[in-house]
């Protein structure tokens, strides 16, 4: 059962097996490391420093996506649509940036964002709940995750809503951003988030055109608690909201977009 406000919320594990990298490869014919974008073989080569606890489960991961995401198994193969180059392209663009946003030198500095903040109205708010997200995800969420829940510091006005696709200040991040997003919305590390963002009076909402709004920070009325039961059901949201973020970030150019419909 879970309670949102003024509750302790759990994640119950419904799978007892735990992940790992034999079994993230079981019955799969995955492609070889050097079929991966360079960055992903220094990763494994321990060539560059990441902060991910476990490179070798990451970049296995990798290679799952890679394999799926270019052995006809997705839908729109079997329907007839010819997206096999699509996916090839996508997967490959995909993981050479999750790779370099992986590099320890790519997440924030968190007293620095704060010094340099242009919103002046609860920044400081912002910049704590995040720090706090990064104490209990640290590195093994992308450093996007991270400065995609900083951005509202950006702003005029740490409440203010944007338009991220047709936004001029976001089309550098805005595929980054919009498959964190949505990748927030569908896995359990949401409530995690939301727990720490309530603690500062605050609560994340991506708008109900959900591949045209940014994140909009709004006062909360009370406080939500939430703790995943064990270590393992952490490790299974992290790992189901980086496979549905690397998922989200290759899908982004289908995206329709209407700016009529940026709510």
């Amino acid at each position: 059962m879970v309670s949102i406000l003024n509750s302790i919320v759990s994640s119950a594990d419904t799978v007892s097996e735990p992940l790992s990298i034999s079994t993230l490869l079981t019955d799969v014919d995955v492609v070889s490391l050097e079929e991966l974008p360079p960055i992903w073989q220094r990763i494994a080569n321990r060539e560059v420093a990441v902060g991910h606890p476990e490179p070798d489960f990451l970049v296995v991961l990798a290679r799952l996506f890679l394999t799926k995401a270019t052995d006809c198994s997705p839908e729109v193969f079997r329907e007839g649509f010819d997206f096999q180059a699509f996916y090839q392209h996508g997967a490959m663009s995909t993981l050479e940036f999750f790779g370099q946003d992986f590099r320890t030198t790519a997440y924030p500095n968190f007293k620095q964002v704060l010094q340099t903040a242009r919103a002046t109205d609860g920044a400081e708010r912002v910049v704590a709940f995040v720090g706090e997200v990064f104490s209990q995800l640290g590195y093994a969420m992308p450093a996007c995750f991270y400065w995609m829940l900083l951005c509202p510091i950006e702003r005029a006005s740490i409440h203010e809503a944007r338009p991220m696709f047709f936004d001029p200040q976001m089309q550098g991040v805005k595929r980054a951003y919009d498959a964190c997003l949505h990748s927030l919305n569908v896995t359990a590390v949401q409530m995690l988030v939301q727990s720490c963002a309530s603690r500062q009076g605050l609560l994340i909402q991506h708008g109900c055109g959900c591949d045209h709004s940014l994140a909009q920070l709004i006062p909360g009325s009370a406080e939500i608690t939430f703790a995943f039961e064990s270590e393992l059901g952490c490790r299974k949201a992290i790992t189901a909201y980086l496979w549905r973020c690397w998922n989200e970030y290759l899908l982004f150019p289908l995206g329709v977009h209407a700016k009529s419909l940026a709510l």
